[in-house]
């Protein structure tokens, strides 16, 4: 499309080359770099397309091979101002056509975020409008490297981030964090930290790097009990506590817990049955403004939307603030229809695979399903337990002693 569009702008001609050995002549054309395109055969000769400068380079090969050329037609933008030369309301036109394309060049018209995962599309590009980089701000005004490290300081967790520019689109790369860390912003110090049940479980293993375990396997503990604990008694060799130590507590600890399943739904329900017809409505979006056409709406009693977006580019990366949009009507009839006995017991283990398919993606075993499935006259009822084994514990920060009274004069001595 690039070249297309120098072409245009340059001119060229389509000419026929006629007489003796016009192959010969192309041979020649070939071995000096003219450059021909499209060409094919002709009864007596050749047509082909070639520049202008490349038409004037052929006299002395015309000669050497006797052989004539002719110019068909003559193409391009000079050879139409040309043609329109007294016509001014077109030149002013084309230069205004020209001046519009190149004001757009100068701002940022299209954003592309590449690499993120928890940080979406849409809050990206919030944060970048009010970074003053969004749609439609200037590219003159917008420092990438700055860009990049303001993105890194405000995202904890992004790792890596770049930031370019091409045409009249923003490309945003960024490499994110994907260690998940589900504690406090005090377990990235030193503080001294304990960890908690965070849940009521019964311990199936613990392994402890740091800190001192309260709990074995097979322990039951409730919600806050005190698993691991960061406080390390000193003591003297009559056993009693004359200072403390503090610690990070670090431990996996994992326990077997319940949880509750309850799920109801009536038998009756109401079903879509596409009648076949649709009617697309299209628009255009200019500065965030849409104009639609047709200006009526289907009618429709009841149907499903769905719009498809295309923004304009002249090339690959010079994007225009001009969307393309399709607005497609589905029509649909509903009807009341009532599950079978099967039916409801496959929708309802339908919504139970749903609800363990989150424990699963939250690295939690399922050991056991017991769930009952009941059925009267209005509704799907279910109901029941699911056993399941998971890391359990949260980090809270360890409540520091008062070294004791009577032993604190030996702590010096201890240490």
């Amino acid at each position: 499309m690039f070249l297309s569009f120098v072409k245009y702008i340059s001119g060229y001609l389509k000419v026929q080359v006629t007489g003796y050995a016009p192959e010969r002549f192309l041979n020649l054309c070939s071995n000096h770099n003219i450059l021909m395109w499209n060409l094919h055969r002709i009864p007596d000769g050749y047509e082909f397309f070639i520049s202008v400068k490349g038409f004037r380079e052929l006299k002395p090969f015309l000669k050497k091979t006797k052989t004539k050329v002719r110019i068909v037609e003559r193409l391009g933008l000079p050879f139409q101002m040309f043609r329109y030369r007294k016509r001014k309301l077109y030149f002013g036109g084309v230069l205004i056509f020209f001046g519009f394309l190149f004001l757009l060049s100068r701002y940022i018209w299209n954003i592309e975020i590449i690499g993120n995962t928890s940080v979406t599309d849409s809050a990206m590009i919030t944060y970048l409008t009010s970074q003053g980089c969004g749609f439609g701000s200037r590219k003159a005004g917008i420092d990438c490297s700055a860009l990049e490290e303001q993105i890194r300081m405000d995202y904890s967790n992004i790792i890596w981030t770049s930031a370019q520019i091409s045409g009249t689109k923003l490309t945003i790369q960024i490499k994110e964090n994907l260690v998940t860390n589900e504690t406090t912003e005090e377990e990235d110090d030193d503080t001294p930290q304990d960890i908690v049940a965070d849940k009521d479980a019964k311990i199936e293993h613990i392994i402890t790097r740091n800190g001192v375990p309260q709990v074995s396997a097979g322990d039951e503990v409730k919600k806050g009990d005190l698993l691991v604990s960061g406080r390390i008694d000193i003591l003297d060799d009559a056993g009693t506590v004359i200072n403390y130590q503090y610690t990070k507590s670090d431990a996996d600890i994992y326990g077997y817990t319940s949880y509750t399943y309850s799920d109801r739904f009536p038998l009756t329900y109401e079903k879509k049955e596409p009648t076949g017809n649709s009617t697309k409505r299209y628009g255009v979006e200019l500065a965030g403004k849409r104009i639609q056409v047709p200006w009526i709406k289907p009618d429709y009693a009841s149907s499903d939307k769905s719009t498809d977006y295309r923004q304009l580019n002249l090339f690959s990366d010079f994007y225009l603030p001009i969307t393309l949009c399709v607005d497609t009507y589905t029509e649909y009839k509903t009807s009341k229809v009532k599950y079978t006995k099967s039916e409801a017991e496959n929708e309802a283990k339908k919504h139970l695979e749903a609800y363990l398919k989150k424990f699963i993606e939250k690295d939690i075993q399922i050991l056991e399903k017991n769930v009952i499935i009941d059925i009267n006259e209005e509704y799907c009822s279910c109901s029941g337990v699911i056993q399941t084994c998971e890391k359990i514990g949260k980090s809270v920060r360890t409540e520091q002693l008062s070294v004791p009274a009577d032993e604190g004069q030996n702590t010096d001595e201890l240490e």
